[in-house]
């Protein structure tokens, strides 16, 4: 597959909500395997990693002169001698063949570097490209079926026929999502275009049922119009909410019937996107005289390593972010944000991570060099 640097689709959709459905993505019950995203300073940006192969580009929300919301793929950032050697062992049991024997034969040091570089960034535009078919694939899931592909070879199947499974989390019990199915699809067929709708909502093992109990669990619904079907088993989450199981299968346009769906428990408030937070405004801090060898809290968090998203968590820790909200920013559960905040601060103390009692931080008194 060849990489397309300047590739990119036009949408007529906001970009806030443009960019919460690529976050959407990252659910991980769309499995999204090693790819990780973390929110950049730049709004509606999102830096994309493999958690093998690193930095893999970024993808970009803008808009464009037509007033429609462009997204662009950016490729990753040129390899540095440093980090082509920190990859070094990776990058030569994976990627590199006799070229790399007789660099290191010769004890060629400036070609090693060159040729670590070169293999590097050669898998990592393959990541991209593989990261870029699988969010065009789970963007058809929140209503994007008609973007494309970059890499035509990729998809060989005819396109104008749809077999596809997926899960989709929502709020609500099976049983509600039945009674709420079956009164959405009644209104459905009332529109022309739908008049030949059919829809049944039945238990496991029954036929169309017109009584659904209350702790009914799993719902079975059948939705059929035209050469379209769609097949939805929604199951009871041990936590909270319903998990359905979606079939969709005949012609393109099958996506559409899914799309009124899915808005509708939108409406509801059973489905809701990420929210969207815009990048926080630099804060000027003044220092007096006798404080300048102080550190302040913008330079408290570079303290910590620069390992995986701790950096950042940290960062976002200092700007007065809830564990929600930092979790949105890198990809990870509220949960994992607060215990690995609690495993920083019991690392590298109080002072650098500390406690709070509101959104905003004190600054420290005394911070070790």
């Amino acid at each position: 597959m060849n990489f397309h640097p300047d590739y990119h689709i036009f949408a007529n959709i906001t970009l806030k909500k443009l960019a919460a459905s690529i976050i959407a993505c990252f659910h991980s019950v769309y499995d999204p395997g090693s790819f990780q995203f973390s929110q950049s300073i730049e709004p509606f940006t999102l830096q994309i990693t493999c958690q093998k192969w690193g930095d893999i580009g970024r993808v970009v929300c803008s808009e464009s002169q037509t007033g429609k919301t462009e997204l662009r793929f950016d490729p990753p950032q040129g390899i540095a001698p440093d980090v082509a050697n920190a990859y070094e062992k990776l990058v030569r049991e994976e990627c590199l063949n006799v070229k790399w024997t007789l660099a290191d034969i010769l004890s060629q040091d400036d070609q090693v570097v060159i040729t670590l570089s070169e293999a590097l960034y050669k898998k990592r535009l393959e990541r991209q490209q593989e990261f870029i078919v699988w969010l065009l694939d789970q963007l058809q899931i929140f209503g994007y079926s008609d973007m494309g592909s970059p890499f035509p070879s990729v998809n060989s199947a005819p396109t104008d026929k749809i077999d596809r499974h997926f899960d989709f989390p929502i709020q609500g019990t099976p049983a509600q999502f039945g009674v709420m199915i079956r009164q959405f699809a009644s209104l459905l067929s009332s529109q022309a275009e739908s008049q030949k709708l059919l829809c049944q909502v039945s238990l496991t093992g029954n036929k169309d049922t017109l009584q659904i109990p209350a702790d009914a669990n799993p719902v079975e619904v059948k939705i059929v119009l035209a050469k379209n079907q769609i097949a939805i088993n929604a199951h009871l989450l041990p936590s909270s909410g319903s998990l359905l199981r979606v079939q969709l299968r005949g012609e393109k346009n099958v996506w559409l019937i899914w799309d009124k769906i899915r808005n509708e428990l939108e409406k509801l408030g059973w489905f809701a996107l990420p929210e969207i937070l815009e990048p926080s405004k630099t804060v000027e801090i003044k220092v007096e005289p006798q404080q300048i060898e102080t550190s302040t809290p913008a330079e408290v968090w570079m303290m910590i390593p620069n390992i995986g998203a701790n950096r950042d968590i940290v960062r976002f820790w200092y700007q007065g972010l809830t564990c929600g909200q930092i979790a949105t920013r890198v990809g990870l559960t509220k949960k994992t944000i607060l215990n690995r905040i609690n495993r920083l601060r019991k690392d590298y103390g109080i002072q650098i991570v500390p406690y709070r009692k509101s959104n905003f931080i004190k600054k420290p008194k005394d911070v070790p060099n």
